[in-house]
């Protein structure tokens, strides 16, 4: 199990790059550095957002992580407080799609302060089928589909690292183009906000609520990149469950060397199973935070956007640029549920598959038979009482947006 301090983290992210492009550049499919996992993990604990044993037991990397979840809350606090002095509906939407976000920023912030010794037995237990099941495998297929997620997941966090900062960008310097407001509207004791009555600490604020939202937004990326990483390793080792589980029928050997290597596979499986459990009760609350949040982002931002376009076009193209992104999030995560989904049940057909299991003893044919009853239950990530992230799910967030915003269309 990881327990890196700090520097080893910082030399883990300065090799990340050339981890990345010698397995781009593999001829053919080979070992892969290490999970995608642990530079996500890397960047966080940079970040100061990942208190685990290790870290937790430095003062003062324990004291920074606090200061950050106050001045999220600080920053929360103060744009609610502002909400009575918006102006009309459409500044009223700006404040509230401000706000779900810095709540929704707050909520995984802390889970990660709380839950980042689970995701550390997390990424310990995705690493299983190269530690126990398969140590020094060579087989290329399974190379290929590991060597194709670290790519998928190291391309991800490259891609969506650029448009974070982009977005990032785009919200502190549009404010430099309007009439000298803070990037975030918020209420400060002494009219501190106010650029005609304190200039100084107006600047300080702008500075300062700057660089909170670059932190906070690279923040959540990492905190999503561990979610979304969890949803592709948890696909990606059921995909592998189900290639070892059709080369049992290649195997010329004795019934009793079969029931062997069959029931090494079939824990492998419930080892799957288990981590989807345990990975569902770590991620729980984030999760519930994440559709609530996606949910009132698309839906206020897909409004303010019909509503500001005829009246300040400029408001309307920041609120498409935050639909974007809340459409983005939500694909991410209900794409990557998907997969797991799809891939679990896939189980039940690759069991199935194993060539003349029919002829086999009457025990292994029916723990092939209890294997595949059990694959025919789906695997899913789930936000309890909420429903689990599908593309399902996906469409009937669209769905409810869709009716939300012709009922509030209605009411104007």
């Amino acid at each position: 199990m990881n327990d890196s301090g700090y520097q080893s983290n910082l030399s883990l992210l300065r090799v990340f790059l050339d981890e990345f492009r010698s397995v781009m550049r593999q001829e053919s499919p080979g070992l892969i550095p290490r999970l995608a996992f642990n530079y996500v993990r890397a960047f966080l604990s940079l970040l100061c957002q990942y208190p685990n044993k290790k870290l937790a037991s430095l003062p003062l990397y324990r004291w920074i992580n606090l200061f950050i979840m106050c001045n999220v809350m600080t920053t929360f606090w103060a744009m609610f407080v502002a909400l009575p002095e918006s102006k009309n509906v459409i500044e009223m939407g700006d404040d509230l799609v401000w706000i779900s976000g810095m709540g929704l920023v707050f909520t995984k912030i802390c889970y990660m302060h709380f839950r980042c010794n689970e995701i550390d037995e997390l990424i310990w237990d995705f690493d299983y089928y190269n530690r126990e099941l398969r140590p020094h495998h060579i087989d290329e297929e399974v190379l290929g589909w590991q060597r194709l997620c670290y790519v998928i997941e190291s391309g991800l966090y490259i891609n969506c690292f650029c448009l974070v900062n982009f977005f990032s960008a785009a919200i502190f310097l549009q404010p430099l183009l309007g009439e000298g407001k803070l990037p975030f509207h918020c209420v400060y004791p002494f009219q501190w906000h106010r650029l005609d009555l304190h200039p100084y600490t107006f600047w300080f604020l702008y500075i300062w609520q700057s660089l909170t939202s670059q932190h906070n937004l690279m923040s959540i990326l990492m905190v999503d990149m561990v979610g979304i990483s969890t949803f592709l390793q948890t696909a990606l080792n059921l995909k592998l469950l189900c290639i070892e589980m059709r080369k049992l029928g290649d195997m010329e050997v004795s019934d009793k060397r079969f029931h062997e290597e069959f029931c090494r596979v079939v824990r492998f499986h419930q080892h799957i199973i288990k981590l989807v459990g345990k990975a569902n009760r770590a991620f729980n609350g984030a999760f519930n935070a994440q559709l609530m949040a996606s949910f009132s982002l698309i839906s206020i931002s897909t409004f303010e956007t019909m509503a500001a376009a005829a009246v300040d076009p400029k408001m309307a193209a920041k609120f498409v640029l935050l639909m974007l992104v809340a459409f983005i999030q939500l694909s991410l995560w209900c794409v990557s549920g998907t997969l797991v989904y799809t891939q679990s049940v896939e189980v039940a057909q690759a069991a199935f598959d194993i060539n003349d299991w029919h002829t086999k003893s009457p025990a292994i044919q029916r723990d092939i038979s209890f294997v595949i009853l059990r694959a025919q239950k789906p695997l899913m990530y789930v936000a309890e009482p909420f429903l689990p992230f599908t593309l399902g799910t996906y469409m009937l967030v669209l769905k409810n947006c869709y009716r939300l915003l012709a009922l509030m269309q209605e009411s104007m």
